[in-house]
């Protein structure tokens, strides 16, 4: 009987290391709108993305945040990227239009959470394609900049109505680095102008807090942020039914 004991002790003793073992990652959280946990970004990579995202964030009130981990452990990403969101609440009080874009290097995942508030652009099937054509490919080449930049201008094109699904069923890259160059000076010089003019138009009766100049303050490339300082960002929005979409490469 004390030798029963014992083994029914050791067993459970090891069920329970098995289950604290495959808890999952903890969730962060993310006091800029740039997070890389894994230095695939380097230092100018980071800041230019960190200040592109400001810019789209102080033009438009959407919001978008970029995770870069490992891995999300046991836990599949899909779930992970929910948690992620509902920690940190991107998007704005009672809009819900934030964005969470997690990169999972080793576990080779990508997903894309859109905010309820987003729902109606940023559908399942055009995050799909964002992935599949604008992320996938350069993230196989390790280009993880060019993979997160694209797929950052996209999702901007398809707020803007200048991105849409592919009906056609083509596969492959959609936006190839002219491509990515083109629609930057198209969105730098003609869209974000449009787009401020409309919001100055929309609040000046009430002073919002966000910018109304011409433009994106700084543009790409310009402004401030530094690894784990400045640039900060203040959610607030952080309602995700699970919208998006989920790739590997």
């Amino acid at each position: 009987m004390p030798v029963l004991r014992s083994i029914v002790i050791v067993l459970a003793v090891c069920a329970f290391a098995g289950v604290s073992s495959g808890q999952d990652v903890d969730i962060p959280r993310l006091d800029q709108r740039v997070t890389d946990f894994t230095n695939s970004l380097s230092f100018a990579e980071w800041t230019s993305l960190e200040k592109e995202l400001k810019a789209f964030e102080d033009s438009t009130s959407n919001q978008i945040l970029v995770l870069v981990v490992s891995s999300t452990g046991q836990t599949v990403i899909e779930e992970y990227a929910n948690r992620v969101f509902e920690e940190n609440r991107p998007g704005q009080e009672g809009k819900n239009n934030g964005v969470l874009i997690v990169v999972a290097i080793d576990d080779r995942a990508v997903r894309i959470e859109v905010g309820y508030g987003l729902e109606g652009v940023l559908t399942d099937a055009l995050c799909r394609q964002v992935i599949e054509k604008e992320m996938k490919p350069r993230f196989r080449d390790e280009q993880y900049f060019g993979g997160l930049i694209a797929g950052v201008y996209a999702i901007a094109g398809a707020v803007a109505g200048e991105y849409i699904v592919d009906t056609r069923g083509k596969t492959g890259p959609g936006l190839g680095l002219g491509a990515i160059v083109f629609f930057g000076v198209v969105w730098l010089f003609f869209l974000r102008p449009l787009m401020t003019v409309r919001r100055r138009a929309s609040i000046s009766s009430r002073g919002s807090r966000y910018y109304s100049g011409w433009g994106w303050p700084g543009g790409f490339g310009g402004g401030g942020g530094s690894f784990g300082g400045g640039g900060g960002f203040s959610g607030g929005g952080g309602l995700s039914g699970g919208g998006g979409a989920t790739g590997r490469w």
